[in-house]
């Protein structure tokens, strides 16, 4: 009787969803000659808030909501190679690029828009379903924690200043997600139980950084959380 009323009624889900994506360094003067056209992993972190409705048919299910989303991504001027390069010298030659290292922190406030279909029977107290989510963010803030490389430049702090407003100023202020996901959930008390969502692969419309990157593609993601049936 429960799950048969889990169905027929509205949820609140709040959720937390750890993934991790790649992004397609460009040929661009700003990032290091050694990383450019190189892809980078950098980490996401969503958290949010959202309605899950049943429509008429008890399989079909439609959610939104809103949350939020902080991904994180590095350039990097030197790599393993470089450093056993260093050490045992085999001719590679050394850039005078000023910047050792950039960490990117963006935060996007997101409204999340999904469509699923529940493949397990009602009577079943755990709950299978597929679908789609469509996930539009916009850009709250943009930071960047620079180093340079002491070897080429002692900087001073208007330079700090002047190299951090130069790479968070083309930081995308919309993105676009499509992504697909199988989901489950199951009831623990009266009218609340847990979820989880698996979400193998996630195209981005529009790369993180409009100078920096070309592309972005969301390798891995798992949302965990719990939910609260209306009676």
């Amino acid at each position: 009787m429960y799950t048969q009323a889990q169905f027929n009624t509205p949820r609140i889900e709040a959720y937390v969803a750890p993934g991790l994506f790649f992004e397609k360094l460009s040929n661009d003067e700003l990032v290091p000659p050694k990383r450019r056209e190189v892809s980078r992993l950098g980490d996401v972190g969503l958290y949010g808030l959202q309605i899950a409705v049943p429509l008429k048919n008890q399989r079909f299910t439609l959610k939104s909501g809103a949350g939020f989303s902080q991904r994180h991504y590095s350039l990097n001027k030197y790599s393993l190679n470089d450093l056993i390069a260093m050490i045992i010298p085999f001719g590679h030659g050394s850039d005078s690029f000023a910047i050792n290292n950039v960490r990117f922190t963006n935060n996007y406030f997101q409204i999340p828009l999904s469509f699923s279909y529940t493949v397990s029977s009602p009577v079943h107290k755990f709950k299978l379903a597929f679908g789609l989510t469509l996930r539009p963010e916009f850009l709250l803030q943009s930071s960047a924690a620079v180093a340079f490389d002491s070897a080429y430049r002692i900087p001073q702090p208007a330079d700090v200043i002047t190299a951090k407003k130069l790479y968070t100023s083309n930081a995308s202020k919309f993105l676009f997600t499509a992504e697909s996901f199988v989901e489950g959930s199951f009831p623990v008390y009266k009218n609340t139980g847990m979820f989880f969502q698996f979400r193998p692969y996630s195209f981005y419309a529009s790369p993180l950084d409009k100078r920096l990157t070309t592309s972005t593609i969301e390798a891995f993601s798992f949302t965990f959380g719990a939910f609260y049936s209306f009676k």
